[in-house]
């Protein structure tokens, strides 16, 4: 559940900061007061608006929806911190940690939804075989293991058949990339580089560079042994040791001897043979980034080769790998068709049974076919009598999606938020009131965040926030017991009328909050 939201330097809002409870939440206030922004505001922390504040963040209470995946700091922390910071850019950071926009929303979708005032998508094809399913499981919980084998083999159906495409694409022009590949590895063959050889190189480079002056200069140095026993019969003549000067005699004697044979060596050395490999070499550094990089770019390109020459016999293997799987698919789409067609009716009971509350006529379901996809090859459209749900009022809209929000509560058992955004608009008093009680039935599983200007639902809210602008400035606030009878009353019967209507307020404060 969300916990805490804060947000700074919001539009009309100088600072927002509010402690949520559980259940159902409603947000009320005079039009233009800041209701939507504050709406807004919430829905952008979850990645599902734009960020309008300067600094926004929401603290959520840990829940098995939510998979944070490397954004795991903790285990066994209880809360979720989201925030976002509009400078020049926006940033979005989850727990702490920097999120994309994308991944965040992602990340949210299973635990948060947003109802708008007439978003499709409540009464979309795939919600609606969801419901049919959650009923299939409730009569055979066999159904879920059905669903689970179908979509496992969907996946590997999906990827082979990607695979087969583009081999098949391959395969067109297979005699062009052989080519190619042939051409990528003699290129590097013809040098044929060894890991660390290019330093090797650089080295000797280096001495034969160094050689003549190291030449010159022994030569010159040499000098000092001609002076070697004068210098042993000064040191006996003195009553010296003579064994330090002698072992140093002999060292300086042997570095002398291994310089020289390391120029006798560079003597023997091809100097334009080694600067043609080092420009041979760099040749490969530069358009590869390094030797060892060479060599792997020439073995995935061998790989490559191989895969090219064995295209036909794997092509043959890969689509019958496909058409099997495509037979097991059909097979299964079938077996769960027919369970979901069996579920139709206990559905069709279950959903008309809340309409009735609602003062709405009952719907039938429609099963229908379509192409094979990650649902099955099942379709469902709601029958209204013989219209459309485009046909519908905002209002009927309105409860006949709340109805189906509560059988697939019940079915499912579903949990999170729920963002709504005036359910109870364009409604009679009398549907006001039956969708103050289900929202309110509905709370016990999910926390709901809802903007209303109907008494009926403020009055089963279990926290009541009002936004009021005082002066250009938006605040919001949660209501004391009393304070809320004064807000109903405003929203029964006006400014004007509010003393009339307060008796009124008590009394469905008192029904809804039994």
């Amino acid at each position: 559940m969300i916990e805490r939201f804060y947000a700074k330097n919001l539009v009309g809002f100088e600072t927002l900061d509010i402690d949520f409870e559980p259940g159902l939440v409603v947000v009320t206030g005079p039009s233009g007061a800041g209701k939507s922004v504050f709406m807004e505001a919430l829905l952008a922390l979850f990645g599902f608006a734009e960020v309008r504040a300067e600094i926004s963040e929401v603290l959520l209470r840990r829940h098995d929806l939510i998979d944070l995946g490397s954004y795991e700091t903790d285990e066994e922390e209880t809360e979720i911190t989201i925030r976002a910071v509009k400078k020049e850019k926006i940033r979005y950071f989850l727990n702490d940690l920097t999120i994309s926009k994308k991944r965040l929303r992602g990340m949210m979708l299973p635990f948060v939804r947003h109802i708008s005032q007439r978003n499709k998508g409540e009464l979309s094809s795939e919600l609606l075989i969801e419901l049919l399913d959650a009923m299939a499981m409730v009569e055979d919980s066999a159904h879920s293991e059905r669903l689970e084998r179908f979509r496992r083999h969907y996946g590997e159906y999906r990827e082979k058949s990607a695979e087969l495409k583009r081999m098949r694409t391959d395969e067109k022009r297979i005699r062009e990339l052989v080519e190619f590949a042939e051409f990528e590895i003699g290129k590097i063959d013809a040098v044929a580089p060894k890991p660390g050889e290019d330093e090797e190189l650089m080295e000797i480079k280096r001495r034969l560079s160094k050689k003549e002056k190291i030449g010159e200069a022994i030569a010159k140095a040499s000098k000092i042994f001609e002076y070697e026993n004068d210098v042993v019969e000064a040191l006996t003549m003195i009553e010296s040791d003579t064994v330090l000067f002698d072992e140093a005699m002999n060292m300086l004697r042997s570095e002398f001897e291994r310089a020289e044979e390391m120029i006798e060596e560079l003597e023997d050395i091809d100097v334009e043979g080694v600067l043609d490999r080092i420009e041979a070499l760099s040749e490969l550094k530069r358009r590869y980034g390094s030797i060892e990089e060479a060599l792997a770019y020439r073995d995935e390109k061998v790989e490559e080769l191989e895969y090219y020459r064995n295209i036909d016999h794997r092509l043959d293997d890969l689509a019958a790998e496909v058409e099997k799987l495509a037979l097991v698919l059909e097979k299964e789409a079938e077996n769960i068709g027919y369970a979901r067609k069996s579920a139709v009716a206990k559905v069709e009971h279950f959903v008309n049974g809340y309409l009735v509350q609602l003062r709405m006529p009952p719907v039938s379901f429609r099963l229908s076919s379509k192409p094979i996809d990650a649902s099955g090859t099942d379709e469902v459209d709601v029958d209204l009598r013989g219209s459309s749900v485009e046909t519908l009022s905002g209002g009927e809209f309105n409860r006949m999606r709340l109805a189906l929000l509560l059988c697939k509560s019940e079915l499912a058992g579903g949990e999170g938020v729920l963002l709504i955004d005036e359910i109870d608009a364009n409604v009679s008093g009398d549907e006001s009131i039956a969708i103050a009680r289900l929202l309110k039935a509905l709370s016990k599983n999910y926390q709901i965040v809802a903007i209303s200007h109907q008494p009926h639902l403020s009055a089963a809210a279990r926290q009541h926030l009002l936004v009021t602008k005082e002066e250009g400035e938006s605040m919001v606030r949660t209501l004391s017991k009393k304070e809320r009878v004064k807000e109903i009353s405003r929203m029964i019967a006006g400014e004007k009328g509010m003393d009339e209507a307060a008796g009124f307020a008590e009394n469905l404060l008192k029904e809804f909050l039994k």
